[in-house]
């Protein structure tokens, strides 16, 4: 198989405050309208594809993770759910909302919604598609007042960690030879 490093929404715990402005933007995002108000004149259906959940004093944005080894994916019967080079995606005309998806996913991102397909409204698994129609990249990180939700890879995340664990490393050999030269 293909090694697929597709990008992600992070998510900093510490920075999110609970505000739901990434909800609001992602479901404005996935209207018609593509604003606010013109959604609700319209009687659009405002249906993120993300949810703000809160454990004990945390607020954190969950959303879909694009696993490249996606089990929504791969326990999908009608082949709605699918891959891409990029990312995971719902085609929501082969979707039978039999909620499988919902049952694999280990980070609780994709449910069922009715939602307008082709001109009628019709139940189907909705789940983060990273905005991908979306020229400006994905609705909820470019709303996020204090900047808790950030696109990246795999790799990026890889390479910060790399960094911070060799700057803490060093740290501690400077820390253990200042102990060593002090009588």
């Amino acid at each position: 198989m293909t090694e697929l490093h597709g990008p992600f929404i992070m998510v900093d715990p510490e920075r999110c405050v609970g505000c739901h402005t990434c909800e609001l933007a992602c479901a404005v995002a996935h209207t018609r309208s593509g604003t606010l108000f013109d959604a609700i004149l319209a009687g659009e259906p405002l249906t993120p594809r993300n949810r703000v959940v809160q454990v004990a004093a945390v607020s954190f944005s969950a959303q879909c993770r694009q696993c490249e080894e996606a089990p929504c994916v791969k326990v999908c019967p009608t082949g709605a759910t699918f891959r891409t080079e990029t990312y995971t995606a719902v085609n929501a005309n082969r979707c039978i909302a039999c909620g499988l998806c919902t049952l694999v996913c280990p980070f609780g991102a994709i449910h069922l919604s009715t939602v307008p397909v082709n001109g009628k409204t019709k139940r189907t698994a909705v789940k983060c598609d990273l905005c991908v129609d979306r020229p400006g990249g994905p609705a909820c990180v470019a709303a996020c007042p204090t900047q808790a939700l950030s696109l990246t890879t795999s790799s990026e995340v890889m390479e910060s960690a790399l960094r911070s664990s060799t700057q803490r490393f060093l740290e501690a050999l400077q820390s253990q030879k200042q102990l060593q030269t002090k009588p």
